[in-house]
């Protein structure tokens, strides 16, 4: 059985190391990419499982704590009386507050390699 997908991918830089990763991507779905790759830099896809919990990240950029060198992290009463709010059962504030406590991470651990560069 032989199954085509076609459509466009667009890279915001087309560089030889960009087309190898979606390459690579495409290959562990069974895919082949052909022909002029490029991805925007300002674009990116959100699955759908992951809608809730972006939401909620998205939710709580107000409860940044901050210093004199910029954010420290978040307010966690902050964030949990958001989770509480939306009336989200207990077992799914503690999952999505896992979630964002990684997404915190994340973007804490990119600002200091930018303010680092």
């Amino acid at each position: 059985m032989r199954l085509l997908a076609r459509g466009q991918i667009e890279f915001g830089h087309d560089t030889p190391a960009e087309h190898e990763h979606v390459n690579d991507a495409a290959a562990a779905l069974g895919l082949c990419a052909e022909g002029g790759i490029k991805l925007q830099e300002d674009e990116y896809w959100l699955w759908p499982e992951n809608d809730e919990a972006f939401s909620m990240w998205l939710a709580v950029q107000t409860q940044w704590s901050a210093g004199m060198g910029g954010a420290t992290g978040l307010n966690y009463p902050g964030v949990e009386t958001c989770l509480r709010l939306r009336g989200l059962k207990k077992k799914a504030q503690q999952k999505l507050f896992l979630l964002i406590q990684m997404m915190e991470r994340a973007c804490l651990e990119e600002w200091a390699r930018k303010r680092n560069n």
